[in-house]
């Protein structure tokens, strides 16, 4: 094994040189010792065998100046002195959970290194006001993401540490190390705790955005901790809510409930039942091995599919379209209820939010059960749509998310000519537009590619818009993106050259006109109309457009 000696003329220049985040004891012995401090460096990083500290000292100074380890490590040492304890509370009140202290293998000044803004056991935060818990002497596992600072000072990455055990004390944490592995993931042998963790134990993570994740899995387990309830008297605003689990309620063996939304994959909402320690719940969602180091659900990708045995029914558990008889095949004559609605996309993939599958246009029929979001007339929203779900009777079970839905004739809201009706629970209403199945387990809309064909009030009364296959009466309605794609070159007597098309009852030509510029030929997507070339649109048989 190499040896790292550091002379007297080392240890000076790097005593002038050497500054971290705030002013720092100097991470090696100073001028004035009679004797070079000899360190061997032991330890491959791993629980088995960790660095010392001369080991990760010199494997993070030789990191590009600010760069961090690709993966965590553990390492061990004796606690030098420390900066910030974990129940340290600054002069704003404030407590961080974390704690910044020195290490080093002999418990002297001589090879220090700074963990900065490290996490507690478990690699949770630790309680304001619940006392020193680390004291100069103490011995300590870490496990952590390292840095060079600054290209000066070895450190672990902020908030991407924690103590893995202090003084040869451990704690779960996640970590799927207390208590056997049980189940296999499926609805009828849900993983427990233990499990849930061992099988994300291998994923890798890059980043927040890069990282591996299961498939759809099933977990059970009893509720140990609350971090953050729903809105129901946590104030919180997500419709979401974070607990840990564990199989018995303790909190040995726990696993991490990471954002996690209400039954039937639907956002907490004030009037249902709130989560408390004890309660007894299956989660149905993708999991993920946080920073390498935390086992947890995917944010937003995870649901309560039951709470002590009630489940929803609804269309948003797990895009299953609920219970209920899925009727009508889509068409205006014949729309699909909320129930074929789901049924007609829980096969269609997604990727992202820009890289999903969706449906044609069709229609959807029922009557509202709840709104998420009105319009501007009496909702006070900005963007012109609305957010709200129907079932076929209006009650909340096999409900249809309707996500950002525009008014009558596909006009906003607050643009809309007629008169101005707000929606309410209980409307009977029919929806035109695109489906999707939203992150593969929520079928709905697609934000901003549907709208209200028609709205009954349950007060009585009603309106009527224009769909994408109106026909008859007076006049004749037409969807600029689904006709005019079989152009051919044409001449008017008025506009000169151009092309033309006939498509839905309608005569569409593009003429130059007096245009200086060069005509381009039209496509199934969109035509470019120049300064003064000229669009002319008619219907074939006079009828008002």
């Amino acid at each position: 094994m190499k040896k790292f000696i550091y002379s007297m003329f080392a240890l000076a220049i790097s005593a002038m040189t050497f500054t971290s985040c705030e002013d720092v004891p100097a991470p090696y012995a100073l001028p004035g010792n009679e004797d070079p401090v000899v360190i061997e460096p032991t330890g491959s990083g791993t629980l088995e065998d960790p660095y010392n500290v001369a080991a990760i000292l010199a494997y993070t100074q030789n990191l590009p100046n600010g760069e961090k380890s690709p993966q965590a490590f553990y390492f061990k040492g004796k606690v030098v002195s420390i900066r910030e304890n974990f129940d340290y509370v600054n002069d704003k009140g404030q407590s961080y959970g974390n704690g910044t202290f020195y290490v080093s293998d002999d418990g002297t000044a001589n090879g220090q290194f700074l963990v900065y803004r490290a996490l507690y056991l478990g690699n949770k935060a630790w309680k304001t006001g619940a006392g020193e818990v680390l004291e100069v002497g103490d011995e300590v596992i870490v496990y952590g993401v390292v840095t060079n600072y600054n290209g000066t000072t070895p450190e672990t990455d902020a908030n991407n540490a924690f103590l893995y055990s202090l003084n040869g004390v451990t704690e779960g944490g996640g970590s799927g190390d207390a208590g056997e592995g049980k189940g296999s993931g499926t609805l009828n042998d849900p993983f427990n705790s233990v499990a849930a963790a061992n099988a994300v134990k291998n994923l890798t993570w890059t980043s927040n955005t890069e990282y591996e994740k299961t498939g759809e899995v099933y977990v059970k387990g009893k509720i140990s901790k609350i971090a953050t309830n729903g809105t129901f008297t946590e104030g919180g605003t997500y419709g979401n809510a974070s607990f840990y689990i564990s199989e018995d309620g303790s909190e040995n063996g726990e696993f991490y409930c990471f954002r996690v939304l209400y039954l039937g994959n639907k956002k907490f909402e004030s009037g249902q039942t709130d989560i408390k320690v004890g309660d007894e719940v299956i989660i149905c969602g993708k999991l993920m091995n946080y920073r390498g180091n935390t086992p947890e659900t995917v944010a937003g990708e995870a649901y309560l599919y039951s709470l002590n045995g009630a489940t929803d029914s609804g269309s948003g558990g797990g895009g299953s379209g609920g219970s209920g008889e899925a009727k009508g095949d889509g068409s205006k004559a014949n729309p699909f209820n909320a129930v074929a609605a789901a049924n007609a996309v829980k096969d269609l993939t997604w990727t992202s939010n820009t890289e999903y599958e969706k449906t044609g246009d069709v229609y959807v029929k029922g009557k509202i059960s709840k709104i998420a979001n009105n319009g501007t007339y009496t909702g006070g929203g900005t963007y012109g749509n609305a957010s709200f779900y129907i079932s076929e009777d209006g009650s909340q079970t096999d409900e249809f998310y309707c996500f950002r839905i525009l008014y009558l004739d596909n006009t906003k809201y607050n643009e809309y000519t007629g008169e101005k009706v707000d929606i309410k629970v209980g409307d009977e209403v029919v929806v035109y537009g695109k489906l999707m199945n939203y992150r593969g387990n929520t079928p709905e809309t697609v934000a901003g590619e549907a709208y209200l064909y028609s709205l009954k009030s349950s007060s009585g009364g009603g309106s009527e818009g224009g769909g994408g296959d109106s026909s008859g009466g007076n006049s004749v309605s037409f969807a600029t993106n689904s006709g005019a794609q079989s152009w051919a070159a044409a001449t008017d007597g008025t506009y000169g050259v151009g092309f033309g098309t006939t498509a839905q009852g309608l005569n569409i030509g593009y003429y130059k006109h007096t245009s200086s510029s060069t005509l381009i030929a039209p496509n199934e997507n969109h035509v470019r109309v120049y300064k003064n070339s000229a669009l002319s649109i008619a219907t074939t048989d006079g009828k008002k457009i």
